[in-house]
């Protein structure tokens, strides 16, 4: 019973420090990086309305929104990643404690 103890602690440690890894990684500043990329070049695209450049410029805000939805919806990923590796590894260290303290009650009642 201590082997599987001990192996949910190392697998709840593994888990946690990949939560804490999502949590902190930069997908979130990437998506809000691409966000105003993309707005400024809507803007541009808005003004060059009527120019032979508003073809070329319509072309290139597409790419930047198709690029700004592929970083949201990774950050997005990243985020629900985070919020189920952490509890996980959390969980899985509680029921690793809870192993080792009764196995140690139950090898007491035993001698």
């Amino acid at each position: 019973m201590k082997i599987i103890a001990v192996i949910l602690l190392v697998l709840g440690l593994g888990l946690s420090a990949l939560g804490a890894g999502f949590f902190f990684s930069a997908d979130y500043e990437d998506c809000q990086r691409a966000t105003a990329i993309a707005k400024e070049k809507l803007n541009e695209a808005r003004a060059a309305e009527g120019t032979p450049r508003e073809a070329e410029l319509i072309k290139e805000a597409r790419l930047e929104v198709d690029s700004q939805e592929y970083s949201c919806r990774n950050a997005k990923r990243t985020q629900q990643s985070a919020m189920l590796a952490g509890p996980g590894g959390f969980a899985a260290i509680i029921a690793s404690a809870g192993l080792l303290v009764f196995s140690r009650k139950r090898r007491k009642s035993q001698v």
